[in-house]
C-alpha cells in the first residue's frame, strides 16, 4: 500500500490551491505533480516569503522597536495569517524574539550578531569616507577628515570636490586644532577644561576663557563647529565629530567652501547635511553624542563678512 502523506500548509500555494488542506495524498502523487510543475513556480514562492521576510524586519528602527502583526499587515498590506506565519519564522531563527509582555516582536540575538560582524567589518573611517562622499556629490565643495592628538589636528582625508579650487594640507599634516572647523568639533567633545589646556598650549599669550566655553557650547548644542579662515579672507568650513565607543575611535570630518561661492541658504544646506550625517554614523555606532541629539532643521549661520566676487581659474584654499 502506498504511504499517504498530509499535504502541510506550505504545499497549499505550490499546488496553486487544487488540493484542500485536510486532503491526504499519497507521497508518489505529491512527488508526481511537483515534477510535473516548472521549477519557477517553487522558486518564485521561496523569493516571495524571503521578499516578504526582510520587508518585516526594513519596519524594525529606533522609532519602532516592536512589531505588531496588525502594524505589519497595515503597513505592508499583507494578510494577517502570513504575517503571522512569517513573524513566527523570523523568532524562531532567532532574527526576531518577543518582546515585552508578548505585545509584539523586537528584534533578535541573530540580528544583533549580524551587527557585529557588519561594525567589525568596517571602522568609523570607512563611515566617514562615505560621508564626505555624499557632501561632495551634494555641494562639490571639498572634504576633509582627521583626528585630534594633544593640542594638534592630524590630517587623515581629504578629497577634492569639482569646484575649481585646491586644497594646501596634505595628509599627515599637522596643525593646531582649534583655529579649524573639525578641531573645534572634537575639542567639544572634552570638557571645557580639558579643551581649554589643550588649547593654551598653541596659545601666545592668554586666551579669553569666556569665549572659548561659549563657543564649545554653541557647538554641543548644534554638532557643528563653523569657522573661517585666518590665512585667506573668503573660506569657510563646517566640521562634525562622531565617536565609536565601541572601539574608542574619535574622528572628525568638514566641508570647506568659499564664501563667496555659497550664500546663507546653501550654508545653511551644507549645515544640515553634515549633521544629517554625521548623526546617522553616530546613531549606527553608538555615539553618545548623536544617539541622543534629535535632527532639527538647522539654521543659516550668520555671518557679517561682505561677499566677494569669485576670481577666474583655480584657486588654494586651507581652511578645514
Amino acid at each position: 500500500m502506498a504511504k499517504s502523506v498530509n499535504v502541510p500548509p506550505i504545499s497549499i500555494p505550490i499546488l496553486n490551491t487544487m488540493f484542500s488542506a485536510k486532503r491526504r495524498l499519497t507521497l508518489s502523487q505529491v512527488h508526481a505533480y511537483h515534477y510535473c510543475q516548472p521549477r519557477c513556480c517553487i522558486w518564485n514562492i521561496a523569493v516571495s516569503s524571503l521578499e516578504n521576510g526582510l520587508e518585516i524586519l526594513s519596519l524594525l528602527s529606533k522609532e519602532r522597536p516592536i512589531l505588531r502583526v496588525g502594524e505589519v499587515c497595515r503597513e505592508l498590506g499583507m494578510p494577517k495569517s502570513s504575517v503571522s506565519r512569517l513573524l513566527k519564522t523570523l523568532s524562531e531563527y532567532g532574527f526576531l524574539e518577543r518582546g515585552n509582555r508578548e505585545l509584539g516582536y523586537c528584534a533578535g540575538r541573530r540580528a544583533l550578531a549580524l551587527a557585529e560582524l557588519y561594525l567589525a567589518d568596517h571602522s568609523l573611517l570607512d563611515f566617514v569616507d562615505s560621508a564626505m562622499d555624499a557632501l561632495i556629490h551634494e555641494f562639490q565643495f571639498a572634504a576633509y577628515a582627521g583626528i585630534l592628538s594633544g593640542p594638534d589636528l592630524i590630517i587623515l582625508k581629504l578629497k577634492h570636490g569639482t569646484y575649481p579650487l585646491r586644497l594646501v594640507h596634505d595628509i599627515g599634516k599637522r596643525m593646531s586644532a582649534y583655529p579649524t572647523a573639525i578641531g573645534r568639533a572634537l575639542l567639544a567633545r572634552k570638557s571645557d577644561d580639558e579643551a581649554i589646556d589643550l588649547i593654551e598650549e598653541h596659545a601666545e599669550g592668554t586666551v579669553d576663557q569666556g569665549i572659548i566655553r561659549k563657543e564649545l557650547a554653541d557647538i554641543r548644542r548644534t554638532g557643528v563647529a563653523m569657522t573661517s579662515s585666518a590665512l585667506i579672507p573668503g573660506i569657510a568650513a563646517f566640521g562634525v565629530a562622531v565617536a565609536h565607543p565601541g572601539k574608542d575611535e574619535m574622528l572628525g570630518f568638514s566641508v570647506s567652501f568659499p564664501t563667496s561661492a555659497a550664500d546663507r541658504s546653501l550654508q545653511a544646506r551644507m549645515m544640515q547635511c553634515i549633521r544629517e550625517e554625521a548623526h546617522s554614523i553616530g546613531v549606527r555606532l553608538g555615539d553618545p553624542y548623536w544617539s541622543t541629539h534629535s535632527l532639527e532643521k538647522s539654521s543659516a549661520p550668520t555671518s557679517t563678512r561682505k561677499k566677494e566676487e569669485p576670481a577666474s581659474g583655480p584657486k588654494k584654499f586651507a581652511e578645514i
